[in-house]
């Protein structure tokens, strides 16, 4: 990542409360909301005063990769952090980007919250219990898990998810329904690995082999979905395809690893 792409830092809001907080057991944990935008003027304002009503003194970042609208914008007007960058970037990266800016600031779990409107903010406890009981180190959402909400309508795009999903749960060992599922938690351990390694481009599938060949344990857990409020997906036939090869040529060339980079396996 070079400095040429950062713009800076497009609102940095004065603030009024304490960090989000879960004081689960005695221990204190900081909670960032993370949200990867690209022109997502017509649906971030419902995403944010979402997370607001649901959880009010929850941090949130918006990292606008280079959007062509006012996505920076209404991030600033909204009293939100907001960092903006010069040349898109993907969501992979952008990723990298917050992860790396919650990791100098000392978050303990980021929550990766898609700008589109699909992830509902009451559906976060749901991700962050497995984080705080010690059972997992990241914690993605399934719109398949058998909750109520928008799922993928029958067709290719829901056969290339099965496909998918069935290649990553053989790879990693674990029971996977939902690899292209953005609604991510991520506790320590896997923030110090991924402000450094989260895969570039359209990352779930390949997200979820890095994990597990880096000895962080991952969890998924069955959450409500919406319908994006605005736009398009970016998840086209052809992007699925793309994310199919490029998974398949993960689990033939990725090795295995005894432990992520600079984090303690025990």
């Amino acid at each position: 990542m070079t400095l040429s792409v950062f713009c800076g830092i497009a609102h940095r809001p004065k603030r009024k409360v304490s960090p989000f907080l879960y004081t689960d057991r005695g221990f204190i944990v900081k909670v960032l909301a993370l949200i990867p935008a690209r022109n997502e003027a017509g649906s971030l304002p419902a995403v944010i005063a979402g997370l607001r009503a649901d959880h009010p003194a929850l941090d949130i970042l918006v990292v606008d990769d280079a959007s062509e609208d006012e996505t920076s914008s209404i991030a600033s007007a909204a009293g939100v952090e907001c960092l903006r960058l010069c040349e898109r970037l993907g969501v992979g990266n952008v990723i990298r980007v917050g992860l790396r800016w919650a990791l100098r600031r000392g978050y303990d779990i980021v929550v990766r919250v898609d700008g589109d409107g699909q992830h509902p903010s009451a559906e976060i406890d749901a991700l962050v219990a497995p984080l705080l009981e010690g059972r997992a180190d990241a914690v993605v959402g399934s719109r398949f898990g058998g909750r109520a909400g928008y799922q993928t309508p029958p067709g290719l795009r829901r056969a290339g998810q099965r496909l998918l999903s069935a290649w990553v749960s053989a790879a990693t060992g674990v029971r996977i329904t939902d690899a292209t599922s953005g609604f991510w938690a991520f506790g320590t351990r896997a923030i110090m690995l991924l402000a450094e390694e989260h895969p570039p481009g359209y990352p779930e599938p390949e997200l979820l082999l890095l994990l597990a060949r880096s000895g962080i344990r991952v969890a998924e857990v069955p959450v409500r979905m919406n319908q994006r409020l605005a736009g398009r997906t970016s998840l086209s036939a052809g992007r699925l395809g793309l994310a199919c090869a490029v998974t398949a040529l993960a689990l033939i060339v990725t090795p295995w690893r005894q432990g992520a980079k600079g984090i303690d396996g025990g």
